[in-house]
């Protein structure tokens, strides 16, 4: 099967900077598949390839998905996350999907979906380092990630690692102001060092935010992850797994819930029971063989 991946960012930070779960699911697969990487502009590239089938990663409101349904190929996407409905959802034959909450929407849509996730367990491994921080979080400084309720409940004893976007400075800055230890986009190694550094993962995430990437990476390095009881696609694997705790999202009941976790090093038996890298790719294989 010749499987054309495309992403915006592909070509600069996948296999860089960027080495997770289905990266590492794309390197298995490429042993037994062809699999050619493409940025969203490069449809030249893409129709020279001669794919079998695209996959997407990313969400519906990326501007790149426009022109998805003019392809003359059959489309998945690894739906990434944002808000569902009928109208911006068209143009693919197979939505991968992350949690339960998108299984459901999907569903209701009448839209054809397949459980696909996992990590990069190989990578996200525990490391024994001296605990240096209350709470890690890592991912782009974004509204939907909370930070405000991040800063507020751990202020110099959290540590941030991620993009820091110009149209959303105010996301770094309270972080900043509050004392939290920021850093921009660091590579996946580098990042690893602050999460087995903090005593837990704090995913602040609101509802449609997702995330739960971030949940499984900590789990995978027993680190237990603090989620937010809002929100459904990370408080899933919490409960599922019976590793870490959710709470309301308010600064009393998360510092509380930092301190109940101090000391427990938990989660990575949950990973390789069921969100490796390899079970990601059997999913992701069984799904594109289905088109």
């Amino acid at each position: 099967m010749r499987i054309a991946f495309i992403w915006s960012g592909v070509s600069f930070r996948y296999g860089k900077r960027f080495k997770d779960g289905l990266w590492a699911a794309l390197e298995i697969l490429k042993e037994s598949h062809t699999i050619g990487r493409f940025e969203p502009d490069n449809t030249a590239g893409i129709i020279g390839f001669k794919p079998d089938v695209l996959l997407f990663w990313g969400a519906f409101i990326d501007q790149e998905k426009g022109w998805v349904t003019q392809l003359p190929y059959k489309k998945a996407i690894c739906f990434a996350g944002g808000p569902i409905d009928a109208e911006v959802s068209k143009g693919f034959d197979l939505y991968f999907t992350e949690s339960q909450v998108t299984d459901d929407a999907f569903k209701n849509l009448n839209l054809p979906y397949f459980r696909a996730f996992g990590v990069n367990e190989k990578l996200y491994q525990p490391q024994n380092l001296p605990k240096k921080y209350d709470a890690a979080f890592w991912g782009t400084f974004a509204a939907w990630k909370r930070p405000q309720v991040f800063s507020e409940a751990v202020k110099d004893k959290g540590v941030w690692v991620g993009i820091k976007q110009a149209h959303e400075p105010e996301c770094y800055e309270v972080c900043e102001q509050d004392g939290v230890e920021t850093h921009g986009e660091l590579s996946r190694e580098e990042t690893l060092y602050y999460i087995n550094s903090s005593y837990t993962a704090l995913n602040t995430a609101a509802y449609w935010g997702g995330g739960q990437r971030m949940t499984l990476e900590a789990m995978s390095c027993n680190v237990p992850p603090i989620v937010m009881a809002d929100s459904p696609k990370n408080t899933e694997y919490v409960l599922e797994s019976g590793v870490g705790l959710v709470v309301e999202p308010h600064v009393e009941k998360i510092q509380a819930a930092i301190l109940k976790l101090k000391g427990k090093q938990e989660g990575r038996e949950y990973i390789l029971s069921k969100w490796t890298a390899a079970h990601y790719a059997k999913s992701l294989e069984k799904g594109l063989m289905s088109l």
